[in-house]
């Protein structure tokens, strides 16, 4: 039946007109039941020039057919399509009045309805949206499911009372919800009862099933929200977890990707977040899905990729390989590069055609030194690490081929070696690989992080982990890469770079969370100075590490910052100073003011003063040229810590030990109560208790717990504060 629905698509486009007439009767009655399907070919057959005659055509011999078949409700759907085609000479809106009436005999406010919304009795020339706004109110009634597009999602309408202009919805997460008519036709989308959205309340189970049998389906359902063109993002946003559950969803999508290939009325894009597309008609085959998808990518490692990703999706199809195996004999004769020409070989060993070993034979250099400079060389990584697999297996001297290469600070080929030496009987080529790492790691930056990575899985049965100890030595490490990539401009080098901080920032620090249990106090303050002085971690990274450390020990910032007095807190030479956000801009505004008001009026009055003659013994110029300097001075200090400067956040503040950003309540030695909030330097309001954080009492009180007892000097005496409590301080 599909070759007719394409039939029917190729005589609409050539405006065969007949042909498109016969093929459409013998579709209302093999398919009639598939409304929406007919009514998606008659739009479609509009769009062609001069098709608006032929799609109405088609549609009032549907609507006939329809009438005779008493299915008035489907009827006032076809009518409605017809209001937006052309003019009507009241036919239409005959037809579609005496549709409404039949299909909705019991309902009471039906009259009042064709009378608001224009239907009955209003201009002839606005029947389309009259049309429209009907449809729209008819689709409110008991028993019907809806969608909330403004976010209560699906429910179903359990009364209706137009005599109140209310209706009342059973939502999922709000039952008995009452909302008044209007906003519900307008904001409320119909649902059929087989949607998805529909399912994931009525009949979750059959949902599930229609997930792992039908999964084409829930796809299709979801593109048609987005007209049939998607990213896998938003198709995965709307399945989990009601149709699929999260923690299967690479599974799912792997088998569904393997259907929606095959199937020609789908295509699916390429890379990590690929584009879905649904075509009611298309005939968009497997061959027709690899030519567009090759023809979108614009290198031959990209198409290697490509294919390497279709080849995992489609499994053993014998049909799909042919088509690949010939798309790749058509690469293979584009390329004259060894290293790509090897990539596309073994493409064709893995489907089949030849033998991994004779792709190495053929093409890997005989000497050792000659084949592991061809194999590093290979630019793409899936090439090189196949390569690298079948070099393992097929030659007397693979392991040390592969050794070699990867001590050329190639972590795919040290992957490939890992998996590959104990298999191949030849372990102590890893013990070589991975002392030859530890031994110096500057040598191999980016095998040092595919190395301590393993580490943290603990993947190297004969290393010890200590997690404080991996993120000391990798801080220590990234910091002299950095430098060494901005002084040489090393590409490797700044590669490596990237990938230290990815690795720091996996599973939202997960590293430094485990070395700040593992540390005390002042191997935290030592984790911070590193995390101050070091040049590789970006802002926003080097904020989250330093939050990690903060949360877990608050004292970190008492046991190395310089003590200051409140009047003096603006010139700290700090690595880092915390503030507030407002604290923060309240610096920028200060820097605003000197910058572009107080230095510009003071340079008026030196050129003023200027002009009173002999310099040497003019003491206003002078007075002016100081002042200049200072203004600068304050200008360069302010600029200069707010380079500086973090905002407290709610995740460092802690409640169990004082912290920055925390509020205090303290009892001193005559007694007395009071409460100190411990902010930045700018935020400073001894009247209010806001204290900063780096002065005698603010540091005293850091890291101490309620009830514990604190000492600190003011003037050379010692004073004594007695903690009662704390709690986190609104921030500003």
């Amino acid at each position: 039946m599909k070759a007719r629905w394409d039939d029917l698509r190729r005589a609409t486009a050539a405006k065969d007109g007949e042909g498109a007439e016969r093929i459409w009767l013998e579709l209302i009655e093999s398919q009639s039941e598939a409304l929406d399907k007919l009514l998606f070919a008659a739009k479609e057959a509009s769009l062609h020039q001069g098709g608006k005659r032929q799609a109405g055509l088609l549609l009032w011999m549907l609507a006939e057919s329809l009438k005779e078949k008493g299915r008035d409700r489907d009827l006032i759907q076809v009518h409605c399509l017809l209001a937006t085609l052309g003019p009507d000479d009241g036919t239409l809106r005959t037809a579609l009045i005496e549709a409404a009436r039949r299909a909705h005999a019991g309902r009471s406010d039906l009259e009042a309805l064709l009378e608001k919304s224009g239907v009955l009795n209003g201009p002839a020339t606005e029947l389309g949206t009259q049309a429209q706004i009907l449809e729209r109110h008819l689709r409110i009634e008991t028993g019907t499911w809806v969608f909330h597009k403004s976010g209560w999602g699906a429910g179903k309408i359990t009364g209706y009372h137009p005599e109140r202009g209310r209706c009342v919805i059973d939502f999922r997460t709000k039952a008995g919800h009452e909302m008044d008519i209007e906003a519900a036709a307008t904001l409320l989308e119909r649902l059929p009862e087989g949607d998805i959205r529909v399912l994931s309340i009525a009949d979750p189970a059959g949902l599930k099933e229609l997930a792992e049998k039908r999964p084409e389906e829930l796809v299709r359902q979801v593109l048609a929200r987005f007209h049939n063109n998607a990213s896998l993002r938003h198709v995965k946003d709307a399945l989990v977890p009601d149709s699929v559950a999260g923690t299967v969803w690479l599974t799912w999508w792997k088998a569904a990707k393997k259907r929606l290939l095959m199937d020609p009325r789908f295509q699916v894009g390429t890379g990590a977040d690929p584009r879905l597309t649904f075509h009611e008609a298309a005939g968009v085959d497997f061959r027709t899905q690899v030519g567009k998808t090759l023809k979108a990518t614009s290198t031959s490692p990209q198409r290697q990729k490509a294919i390497r990703d279709m080849m995992a999706t489609i499994g053993d199809e014998p049909e799909a390989k042919i088509v690949l195996r010939e798309a790749v004999e058509v690469e293979l004769e584009r390329v004259s590069d060894p290293g790509l020409k090897m990539g596309w070989d073994l493409i064709l060993a893995d489907l089949g055609s030849r033998s991994r070993s004779e792709v190495v034979t053929s093409r890997l250099a005989e000497g050792l030194e000659d084949a592991v400079r061809q194999l590093v060389l290979m630019g793409v990584d899936d090439t090189r690490a196949a390569a690298a697999r079948a070099t393992l297996v097929t030659r007397a001297d693979g392991v040390d081929i592969v050794l070699q290469a990867a001590l050329q600070d190639d972590s795919v080929v040290a992957e490939v070696g890992a998996e590959g030496f104990a298999a191949a009987k030849h372990p102590e080529h890893l013990e070589r690989l991975l002392a030859s790492i530890e031994a110096t790691p500057l040598d191999f930056p980016n095998l040092y992080v595919w190395y301590m990575r393993g580490l943290a899985r603990k993947r190297w049965a004969s290393r010890p982990y200590d997690p404080y100890t991996a993120v000391h030595r990798t801080l220590k490490v990234l910091d002299q890469v950095e430098y060494r990539a901005r002084r040489d401009g090393g590409a490797r080098d700044k590669k490596a770079s990237q990938a230290f901080q990815d690795f720091l920032g996996d599973k939202s620090c997960r590293l430094m969370m485990d070395a700040a249990k593992a540390t005390d106090d002042a191997g935290a303050s030592y984790l911070t100075q590193l995390l101050d002085k070091n040049r590789g971690l970006k802002p926003r990274l080097l904020q989250k590490l330093q939050e990690v450390l903060l949360r877990a020990h608050p004292q970190a910032l008492r046991s190395f910052s310089p003590v200051v007095k409140e009047s003096e807190a603006e010139a700290v030479p700090l690595q880092t100073i915390y503030m507030t956000r407002a604290g923060i801009e309240r610096w920028k505004a200060d820097v605003d003011r000197i910058s572009y008001t107080e230095m510009p009026a003071n340079a008026a009055e030196i050129a003023r003063a200027r002009e009173f003659g002999d310099l040497r013994e003019n003491a206003e110029y002078h007075a002016a040229r100081e002042k200049q300097s200072m203004l600068q001075a304050k200008v360069d200090m302010l600029r200069s810590d707010l380079a500086r400067a973090v905002a407290i956040t709610p995740e460092i503040v802690r409640t169990d030990a004082v912290s920055v950003g925390a509020r205090v309540r303290v009892k001193d030695d005559q007694s007395r109560e009071l409460t100190y909030t411990l902010w930045g330097p700018p935020d400073v309001d001894v009247e209010h208790g806001i204290i900063n954080y780096l002065t005698p009492l603010g540091q005293a009180l850091m890291g101490s717990k309620s009830g514990q007892k604190v000492r600190f000097e003011v003037d050379g005496s010692a004073r004594h504060l007695t903690i009662l409590g704390i709690e986190a301080a609104p921030l500003p």
